[in-house]
């Protein structure tokens, strides 16, 4: 019996992680994906009422958001608690809120995509702060959506870890198939099977880490200021921020990346693609 949940923060590679579990374990165990329960015709749970309540192995995700009860680390055997440098997962995050933000509005998509392009040809030309306003997104602060006041779930998450019951793991790591502590962790071998399953792979981006130095502008440092400090101190994260002299950001992680996630959700909703 196993119970297992991997939670974290939107943008944190939670969906990669949970998709690379779900291939390494057996079909026995039930697939949860942000409280939402996925029958596969593999299980034996099909028809159940709450099969979270009677299957005693499981494989969750949940993200860190509105609805999320740090309590429900108790409901669970293991917890891989998913960090990723909140740089990385600012550039992430803004590129894909396009796919839920004013992306109905063909003249607003139409010039964030040339903003991107422009940006891409000159990364100093467009400043992240400018993308994000422009979709109208709250200011990311450590109570706003960005954050869902991380920092208030440290004394918990910490128990958590003097329990055994939880484990914190960075994407960095991920990407990089460093799996050793998650493998301790687990008592398991992490499969080499990296599918996601297709109705999740927008979500999928770069892949990469350490890609913010290319996309923020003085402006961004100045604006940001201290905001990342008390999650990359917790998390063991470098706090000087610097800038690379030579910047460069690929189109598919940018332009092309946003123009795809637009298209797939106005093609959803019956509009034209763009």
């Amino acid at each position: 019996m196993t119970r297992i949940a991997v939670i974290g923060l939107a943008k944190s590679g939670t969906t990669g992680l949970w998709s690379r579990l779900v291939n390494t374990y057996p079909r026995k165990y039930l697939r949860f994906f942000e409280g939402d329960f996925l029958q596969t015709r593999y299980n034996k749970y099909l028809g159940r009422q709450k099969p979270s309540k009677d299957a005693a192995n499981i494989i969750d995700k949940q993200i860190i958001g509105p609805d999320f009860r740090i309590e429900a680390l108790n409901d669970f055997d293991k917890v891989i608690w998913l960090v990723r440098d909140p740089r990385d997962r600012l550039v992430s995050y803004i590129l894909y809120r396009h796919f839920d933000h004013r992306y109905q509005d063909d003249q607003f998509v139409l010039s964030q995509i040339q903003m991107l392009e422009e940006k891409e040809a000159n990364p100093e030309s467009v400043s992240l702060k400018t993308l994000e306003s422009r979709l109208a997104l709250p200011p990311p602060s450590l109570d706003s959506g960005f954050f869902w006041e991380d920092h208030k779930k440290w004394a918990v998450l910490e128990s958590s870890i003097a329990k055994g019951i939880a484990c914190v793991f960075k994407y960095e790591d991920f990407v990089e198939e460093h799996f050793e502590i998650l493998e301790t962790f687990l008592n398991v071998r992490i499969g080499k099977n990296k599918k996601i399953p297709k109705q999740f792979e927008r979500v999928i981006r770069s892949r990469s880490s350490g890609f913010w130095q290319d996309w923020f502008t003085e402006e961004d440092l100045k604006y940001y200021g201290d905001l990342f400090d008390p999650f990359l101190k917790q998390y063991g994260y470098g706090t000087v921020i610097t800038q690379r002299e030579s910047k460069q950001i690929n189109p598919a992680h940018g332009s092309q990346y946003v123009k795809k996630i637009v298209n797939e959700r106005r093609q959803r909703e019956g509009l034209r693609i763009i």
